[in-house]
């Protein structure tokens, strides 16, 4: 008996079968549909197999990458980004309590929440009011209503002329400053002062 390869045909799912040079059919000898099915299932099983596998490698070695420690900028030897540090930058400036603006703003504050270490207030000046030197912890404030301001700002040493659009937005760290409303209308503001804790 003369065995011969067998081929996948054209579809993929029938077998070719190759007569002999004497007719012989080799399918009596080996081949048999079931036997090459049975050979692809276990094929496209081990397929999956791998595939389950290298995806579950995949996903150990992302939870690998983000739970890897960094190097702090004593452990790190290669090319760094310089940073500031302390003694690079100027300190800031300390918060006075006792001239808080929110206590000693009177009338011209209205409170809107303190809580969380957060105090929230409208802040009102009319046209020629002025409001004494006080003291903000890091700071915003929203413009709801704009006006000009004659600004005193104690670290500068200096007063200044600031035009307050309807608006604007600041945020500012800790200062120390006292004005005047000289222009033609009311300036209405909701500063936010946060206070936390500095580092000494």
């Amino acid at each position: 008996m003369v065995l011969y390869p067998l081929t996948l045909s054209e579809d993929g799912y029938s077998i070719k079968q190759r007569l002999s040079s004497d007719g012989y059919n080799s399918s009596e000898s080996v081949c048999n549909t079931s036997i090459f099915s049975s050979l692809k299932h276990q094929t496209m099983l081990q397929t999956k197999s791998n595939i389950c596998f290298l995806v579950f490698v995949f996903i150990l070695f992302l939870a690998g990458c983000n739970e890897a420690p960094t190097a702090t900028s004593e452990e790190s030897t290669g090319d760094t980004i310089p940073v500031a540090t302390t003694h690079d930058v100027n300190p800031i400036p300390e918060y006075d309590p006792a001239m808080d603006s929110y206590m000693i703003g009177g009338k011209a504050v209205k409170k809107l929440g303190d809580t969380l270490g957060i105090k929230m207030y409208e802040f009102t000046a009319k046209p020629g009011e002025s409001f004494a030197l006080h003291t903000h912890p890091d700071h915003t404030a929203y413009v709801l209503q704009g006006g000009k301001a004659a600004l005193f700002i104690k670290a500068a040493g200096r007063t200044d002329t600031l035009d307050f659009p309807t608006g604007m937005a600041l945020i500012s760290g800790p200062l120390s400053d006292s004005g005047r409303n000289i222009g033609k209308t009311t300036i209405k503001m909701v500063v936010t002062d946060i206070y936390r804790p500095r580092s000494k």
